[in-house]
């Protein structure tokens, strides 16, 4: 898009590329359609668009950049931009009341000082994670679903474009397009109305494992402190009246926490850690000296030998047990694993992608399938041993791969173990992922699945029929 504005009017520009990447194939070819009817009116047959019925998305933007005039563009971008817009924030706004009859918003998580939020979002057919925030006077966002992937703008970012607004820290000229005044107005009484309401659970931006909570406000100088327990309660701080800046400030309040409970001469005490730093509040630690040797001589005085003596080991051990976002330590598995003498599934994943992956299991159970998963191992039994004796009994392996797999000892040694005993493979890749390179030469003729490049329809039905196709085939 070459539309006459200059990137400094607004925190993101929407050109003509991402324009194209924010529809659906549909509108892409509607686009395409219009274009060749335009050449037809104008008695200019020969610039008519062709073969382009079965193409990919990606292949018809391409077309469309390679054949049409920056006029062309102009006309069609300033056709289509109303509606886009209009119909762009009505789904933001179902989706952040809870109207949306596929998708709804599991939990958020403050970033960027208040500045922005990561969100994540649960659907029929699988969850979504989209993070939104103001940096240096630009929009930074991404999304992994199909839409945002490639860059385009999506339902789940333009939610969060309307969180923001809600929050006074956007208003209508900060957005990528323009609308007209009367349709902001009221999308601004709606999401005014929705204020007064508690939507969906917001993520604290620091959080202890005994539920400790900060949630930072950096734009407007404000913390908020709540706790749990026998006294438990709930205070908001305003650093402007503090001596330190707000980080620094945030910094020693988290390092006192951390060691509140080490005693001198009390071996049996311990620190608290950390489970939820989207502030990255443990790499402002370890530029702050003395709060690192605060730690440190705080740790020595446990005489504990599985506790950091130096900064590395610090670093390392404060990030050791952080998860993404509260909904990590919410999620239950969707049902108990399969225990009897039928053909069976074994499904290998990592636990960090357990968000993306139990609504899909969730669904497969539903479908009928047998399936066993490690949520199904009794605290009794011996783990290595489990796994190995329910790999070795399986009729079927599953497994789903991401770049999270890379860091997961565990799951590939289930993959290694499973090509191994020779059981029928499906690989789901969740994401696009570079695999280090023995696990790619291992799985590189697995049958695999892109679930990344499909609809949640097409994924579906691709993997009930290519399991059914396995057990079938027994």
């Amino acid at each position: 898009m070459s539309q006459k504005r200059s990137n400094k009017e607004k925190l993101e520009f929407l050109n003509f590329s991402t324009f194209l990447y924010s529809l659906t194939v549909l509108k892409v070819k509607d686009i395409l359609h219009q274009y060749n009817d335009l050449m037809e009116k104008n008695g200019e047959k020969d610039k008519k668009i062709k073969g382009y019925s079965k193409l990919k998305k990606e292949e018809l933007i391409n077309l469309i950049n390679s054949n049409l005039s920056e006029e062309n563009k102009n006309q069609i971008y300033k056709e289509y931009e109303g509606e886009f817009a209009e119909e762009l924030m009505k789904k933001g706004i179902e989706l952040i009341s809870g109207e949306n009859k596929v998708e709804t918003i599991q939990n958020a998580a403050i970033i960027g000082g208040g500045n922005g939020y990561t969100v994540w979002y649960k659907g029929r057919y699988g969850s979504h994670k989209s993070t939104l925030q103001i940096d240096n006077g630009t929009i930074d966002r991404d999304c992994d679903c199909k839409i945002g992937k490639p860059g385009g703008l999506c339902l789940h970012q333009m939610a969060i474009y309307l969180m923001l607004i809600s929050k006074k820290l956007l208003n209508a000229k900060d957005l990528p397009f323009n609308v007209k005044k009367e349709y902001y107005t009221s999308i601004q009484k709606r999401l005014d109305l929705l204020a007064s309401q508690s939507l969906f659970k917001e993520d604290p931006a620091i959080m202890f494992e005994d539920g400790y909570k900060i949630y930072i406000y950096e734009k407007q100088n404000l913390l908020i402190l709540e706790w749990t327990g026998d006294f438990a309660g709930k205070l908001t701080k305003d650093i402007s009246k503090e001596k330190d800046d707000i980080e620094t400030w945030v910094v020693k309040k988290v390092v006192n926490l951390m060691v509140r409970y080490i005693k001198a001469n009390v071996k049996e005490s311990a620190p608290v850690k950390l489970v939820i730093d989207s502030y990255d509040v443990i790499s402002k630690i370890m530029n702050h000296p003395k709060q690192v040797k605060k730690i440190l001589k705080k740790f020595a005085l446990l005489e504990d030998p599985n506790l950091p003596t130096n900064e590395e080991e610090l670093e390392k051990y404060l990030k050791n047990n952080l998860k993404e976002s509260t909904t990590d330590l919410d999620i239950d598995p969707p049902f108990s694993s399969y225990m009897g003498d039928d053909p069976y599934l074994f499904v290998s994943y990592t636990h960090k992608d357990k968000a993306e992956v139990y609504p899909i299991l969730s669904n497969l159970h539903k479908n009928g399938f047998k399936i066993w998963y490690d949520e199904g191992i009794p605290l009794s039994k011996d783990w290595c041993n489990t796994i190995a004796e329910k790999l070795m009994n399986c009729n079927a392996f599953l497994s789903f791969v991401s770049s999270n797999v890379n860091e997961s000892d565990n799951t590939q040694d289930e993959i290694h173990f499973a090509i191994n005993q020779k059981k029928p493979y499906l690989a789901v890749y969740i994401e696009k992922a570079d695999l280090i390179p023995g696990l790619q030469m291992r799985i590189r003729r697995v049958q695999g699945i892109q679930k990344f490049e499909m609809t949640e329809e097409n994924f579906y039905d691709k993997i009930i029929k290519d399991l059914n196709q396995m057990f079938g085939s027994l």
